[in-house]
C-alpha cells in the first residue's frame, strides 16, 4: 500500500514538473516572440518565476524519493564500510524522521506566513492574490513531507 502511494505520488510529481517545464518553456517564448511585435504581456515573467518556484519543490519531492535529496549522513557512510546493514537501516529512518520533523515545521511556519500575505498582501498579476502565489511553499513542503513519510514507511516495511 505504501510503495504503491509512493509510486502514485512519483507519477504525479513527474507529471507536474513536466507541465511546469513545457510552460515554463512555452511562455518563456511566447514572450520572446511578442518582443519582436513590440507587444509585452506584464504578467508572463512573473508567472515564469512561480513556476520555477514550484519546479523547484516538485524537484524536491521527486529527490526525496528517490533519496537524492540533500542530507548529512557520514555516519551512514562510515556505516557502509563496517558492514552493518541493520544500524544503517535504522540511520536511514533517523534520518528520514529528522527530515520529517524539519519538513514539518517548514510547512507549519509557511502555512502561517501565507496567512498573513491573504490578511496584508495584494493582487499580483491575472487577478491572484499573493496569498496563493506563497501557497506553493506550504503545499510544495507538504507533498515534500508526504514523499518523506512514505520512505519511512518503505524503510520500516510497511505494506
Amino acid at each position: 500500500m505504501i510503495k504503491r502511494l509512493d509510486s502514485w505520488l512519483e507519477r504525479i510529481a513527474k507529471v507536474s514538473i513536466v507541465l511546469c517545464v513545457f510552460s515554463m518553456l512555452f511562455f518563456s517564448v511566447l514572450s520572446i516572440v511578442l518582443r519582436w511585435f513590440e507587444v509585452s504581456l506584464l504578467w508572463i515573467e512573473p508567472l515564469v518565476r512561480h513556476l520555477v518556484f514550484l519546479a523547484a519543490f516538485i524537484g524536491g519531492s521527486l529527490a526525496t524519493g528517490s533519496n537524492q535529496h540533500i542530507k548529512i549522513d557520514l555516519m551512514s557512510r562510515i556505516l557502509e564500510k563496517v558492514e552493518k546493514p541493520f544500524v544503517k537501516k535504522l540511520l536511514d529512518i533517523f534520518i528520514l524522521a529528522t527530515t520529517l520533523l524539519a519538513c514539518a515545521i517548514l510547512v507549519k511556519a509557511s502555512y502561517e506566513l501565507a496567512v498573513i500575505e491573504f490578511d496584508y498582501g495584494k493582487v499580483e498579476f491575472l487577478g491572484i492574490h499573493s496569498g496563493y502565489l506563497l501557497g506553493i511553499i506550504p503545499v510544495g513542503m507538504s507533498f515534500i513531507s508526504l514523499r518523506v513519510l512514505t520512505q519511512i514507511g518503505i524503510r520500516l516495511g510497511v505494506k
